[in-house]
C-alpha cells in the first residue's frame, strides 16, 4: 500500500514536536495529579459508499481522524489532527481495494486564553467562514454530501492567527478575525480542482449561539496561489433547532478578480437544509441548493433527500439521494450512503 503524503517533512517535525509537548509533563504541574489528566485522545472514522448514476458503485474509508488534545494552563493548551482520508476498499468492476491513502495534518495550533473572554489561536486552523466548516466531522453533520456553498469559495483552512472575543454583556456574541501571512501548511484537497490560497485575511461576527439556534456574518479575503486571482467573500449562515425540526442555511457571494477567462467575475448561491426527526431515532432530512461558478456556464441546482438514523449522538447511518442538474462540482446524481462514528 502506497501513502500520498501531501506535505514535505516539516509536516511530521511539527506533528512531532507538538506531540513531545503533549507527553513531555510539564513543570508547573501539581505532583498529587498526573499530567495526563490534561490530555484527551479522540476521533472520528466515516465509511462512505457511492452510487452516482454514470459512475461505479464505490466503498472508501473517507476519513480516519485522531485528535489529540491539551489543556495545560492559559497558555498551553494544545491540539493535533492527523488525518487518513479517502481510501478505497471496493469498486465495482474491480473487486476489493485497499491501496492508497492520502494523510495530512488537518490541525495543528495552540489556544492562549489571554482573558476570560479573549483567545489567541495560533498554528493551522478550520477558518471560521461558517458552522459546517467549523463542525465538519462526519458525525455530527446529517448528509454524507457536503453543500457546495460551504466548502468551494473560500479558504476552509487558514495557517496563522485567530483572536476571538466573547461578548459579556451579549450572551452568545462573539467576533473572531484571523490572518494567514504565508501559504497553508500542509493543504488538504476537497475537490480534485482545488485551490491553494497564499494569504488569507478574515472576520467572523456570531450574533448568536446556542442550543435553539445561531447566526453568523463573514468576510473573508483571499489571494491563491500561484496565480493572480482574488477572492472576496461575504456570506450569513444560521441554524434553528425547534422541538419538530431543525432548519439550517446559508448564502455567499464572491468577488473573483483575476485576468483569467470567466463567464461571470463572481461566484454565489446558497441553501437551505431541513431534519425533521421520526420515531427511533430516525431522521428525514431534505436539502435544496443552487450555485453559479465564475468558471462554469450553468449553475448547479441540486436536491437532495434522505433518512439518518442516530442511536446515539456519536454513530449516524446516513441513506440519501442526491439529484444534480447544470455544472457537476463533486458529486453528481446517485444513491449515496455512510456509516460515522466518534471515538
Amino acid at each position: 500500500m502506497s501513502f500520498l503524503l501531501h506535505s514535505n517533512r516539516r509536516a511530521l517535525v511539527c506533528a512531532f514536536s507538538l506531540a513531545m509537548i503533549y507527553f513531555a509533563p510539564p513543570l508547573y504541574a501539581d505532583n498529587s495529579a498526573s499530567w495526563l489528566d490534561a490530555v484527551t485522545v479522540s476521533g472520528y472514522a466515516k465509511l462512505a459508499t457511492s452510487s452516482p448514476n454514470r459512475a461505479p458503485t464505490a466503498v472508501e474509508l473517507d476519513d480516519l481522524s485522531l485528535f489529540v488534545s491539551g489543556k495545560f494552563n492559559r497558555w498551553l493548551n494544545p491540539f493535533l489532527e492527523a488525518e487518513a482520508y479517502k481510501i478505497p476498499l471496493w469498486e465495482e468492476g474491480k473487486g476489493a481495494q485497499f491501496n492508497s491513502a492520502q494523510l495530512v495534518v488537518e490541525r495543528l495550533y495552540n489556544d492562549i486564553h489571554v482573558t476570560e473572554n479573549d483567545t489567541l489561536r495560533a498554528g493551522k486552523f478550520l477558518a471560521p467562514i461558517n458552522h459546517w466548516n467549523i463542525v465538519h466531522a462526519a458525525p455530527l453533520v446529517w448528509t454524507t454530501n457536503r453543500p457546495v456553498t460551504s466548502s468551494y469559495s473560500r479558504a476552509n483552512y487558514v495557517t496563522g492567527v485567530n483572536l476571538r472575543h466573547d461578548f459579556d454583556a451579549l450572551a452568545g456574541h462573539a467576533l473572531e478575525v484571523y490572518w494567514q501571512p504565508v501559504e497553508e501548511f500542509n493543504p488538504k484537497p476537497l475537490t480534485e480542482h482545488e485551490r491553494h490560497y497564499q494569504t488569507v485575511a478574515g472576520a467572523r461576527w456570531i450574533a448568536h449561539e446556542d442550543l435553539d439556534y445561531y447566526l453568523g456574518v463573514s468576510f473573508q479575503h483571499a489571494d491563491v496561489a500561484k496565480s493572480n486571482e482574488i477572492r472576496n467573500s461575504i456570506s450569513v449562515d444560521g441554524n434553528w433547532q425547534h422541538k419538530w425540526f431543525e432548519l439550517e442555511s446559508e448564502l455567499l457571494f464572491t468577488q473573483v478578480d483575476t485576468d483569467q477567462l470567466h463567464y461571470r467575475n463572481h461566484d454565489w448561491g446558497g441553501y437551505v437544509q431541513m431534519a425533521v426527526p421520526l420515531v427511533e431515532h430516525f431522521n428525514l432530512i431534505g436539502r435544496y441548493e443552487h450555485f453559479e461558478f465564475a468558471n462554469k456556464l450553468a449553475a448547479t441546482d441540486t436536491a437532495l433527500g434522505g433518512i439518518v438514523y442516530r442511536p446515539v449522538p456519536r454513530l449516524s447511518f446516513k441513506l440519501e439521494w442526491q439529484q444534480t442538474q447544470g455544472s457537476i462540482f463533486q458529486n453528481q446524481t446517485g444513491l449515496y450512503s455512510s456509516i460515522a462514528v466518534l471515538f
